[in-house]
Parts: C-alpha cells; sequence; structure tokens
C-alpha cells in the first residue's frame, strides 16, 4: 500500500473522534429529554448536563433548543427517503411515505408541531436547513408516488401542482394532529381519509356543466 492509500483510508484523528462523540452524547441526551417530557419542558442546560458538556460546547453543536429538536427529528424523519413505497394503492404508498412522521406523532406529539414550527420560523442554523430540505423532499416524493400512478405519459414535472395541493393537505393534517394531541387518535387513519379525498375528489361525478 502507497503513502496516498494509507492516507486515503486512515481513521479519523483523535479530534474527529471526539466531535463524533460529543454530537452522539448532545444528540442522544436531547432525544431522551423530548421524548420523555416534551420540548417545552427541556433546557439547553439540562441538555447539556446530561450529555456531560458544557452548555458553550453544546452551542457549537446546535445554536438553540430548535436547532437540537431539528437535530434528533431530521434523524427520525430522513427513512421516508431510504426507498419510494409502491404499495400498488397511491393512499397506501403516502401515508407508508409518512410513517415516520405518524409514529412521532404517537410517540410526542407536542414535538412533531414544534418541529414544524422550528422548521418554518425557528432561527438559521445547519439543523434547521436540513429540516427545510427534508420538507422539499417529502414534496418531491410525493410528486413522484403521484406519477407513478397517473399512467403513461406523466411525468413529475406535469404533477408539480397537484403535488403542492397534496403536500400541503398532508402537512396541515399532520401539524392538526399534533396540536390536538389526542393519544386515542388513529392518526394513520385520520390522514388517510384526507388523502383519500384529495386524491378521488368529494362530489360525486354529477355529468358535464351545462
Amino acid at each position: 500500500m502507497t503513502t496516498s492509500d494509507a492516507s486515503a483510508v486512515r481513521e479519523p484523528g483523535r479530534r474527529e473522534r471526539n466531535k463524533a462523540d460529543k454530537r452522539r452524547r448532545i444528540e442522544a441526551a436531547a432525544r431522551e429529554l423530548f421524548s420523555t417530557r416534551g420540548f417545552s419542558s427541556v433546557t439547553t442546560q439540562e441538555v447539556a448536563r446530561l450529555a456531560d458538556v458544557g452548555t458553550g460546547t453544546l452551542f457549537r453543536y446546535a445554536q438553540s433548543k430548535g436547532e437540537l429538536l431539528c437535530m434528533v427529528a431530521n434523524n427520525d424523519f430522513r427513512p421516508m427517503f431510504d426507498a419510494v413505497p409502491d404499495t400498488g394503492d397511491p393512499v397506501e404508498d403516502l401515508l407508508v411515505l409518512c410513517d415516520p412522521v405518524i409514529l412521532a406523532l404517537k410517540r410526542q406529539p407536542e414535538n412533531v408541531v414544534a418541529y414544524h414550527r422550528e422548521t418554518l420560523f425557528g432561527e438559521r442554523g445547519p439543523h434547521r436547513t436540513e429540516a427545510l430540505r427534508i420538507l422539499t423532499g417529502l414534496r418531491d416524493l410525493i410528486a413522484l408516488v403521484l406519477a407513478r400512478h397517473a399512467g403513461d405519459g406523466v411525468d413529475e414535472a406535469a404533477l408539480d401542482e397537484p403535488a403542492q395541493t397534496v403536500f400541503d393537505v398532508i402537512y396541515m393534517e399532520l401539524v392538526r394532529a399534533g396540536i390536538a394531541a389526542d393519544a386515542e387518535r388513529d392518526h394513520r387513519a385520520g390522514l388517510r381519509g384526507h388523502v383519500h379525498r384529495v386524491l378521488h375528489g368529494v362530489l360525486p361525478d354529477v355529468g358535464p356543466v351545462p
């Protein structure tokens, strides 16, 4: 092996390992506190204490509590992009696509609402930027799902506006479900009804307009 080959495969140095370890501890601490107590009841000082780092160190990895939540939730929602669902039914495909968010609603609805609020209106930061990319990516995946079921000759570009409409309906229903915070509610069933209506319509076919 040449020197250049050895350099290309060398393991991260101590500094990189320490940084990665601190990030893991901070994320794990934030995840534990947010999941057990909810976003509003947690302070950055508590996260730093549980992660065994100083608050100054914590703010180098996440500049605010909102950024901490985005750090945690982004990792939960990235699986939406692992594979495009293909169940044979467009409504079910969209539900499967949203399953990570539906699961988050069941676990801690307050955090889902806070995540969307921080994504749209929070302070600028890398984790919020990633959260915005996730929302944009979800909309693009919706367009891909619709294109799969639209028939030959219809591509994603032609479904840009319909995909935006479907995204808006899904997004608002997920946020509304989080605000309602009803532990007994079947979020998936509720979302299924909304998606079915937006894909298949509300009124019966009454024929052409005279």
